[in-house]
């Protein structure tokens, strides 16, 4: 069974480089262009770890992290905030 990343970071450079990093390992690579499209996808697509990116348009890492970690259901999952 497959994990499931999801890369929340508005740099699409970025979002290549970790999908090439994962490109040979059994991880589904999953990416939102701002923190508000993580936020809405992260309760459909229950990743099993989030990378975030703390500067991104409309809602930033923080709230991302604020957000899975707000919700009982989404609390067990891990947050790496990205600088």
């Amino acid at each position: 069974m497959s994990r499931k990343l999801l890369l929340a970071d508005d740099s699409v450079t970025i979002q290549r480089v970790i999908q090439l990093t994962f490109s040979g390992e059994d991880v589904q690579v999953l990416t939102a262009g701002d923190g508000e499209e993580a936020i809405a996808r992260i309760p459909v697509e229950r990743p099993d770890i989030v990378l975030a990116d703390i500067a991104m348009p409309k809602r930033s890492g923080y709230d991302v992290s604020a957000f899975v970690k707000g919700a009982p259901e989404l609390s067990h999952i891990p947050v790496l905030l990205l600088a």
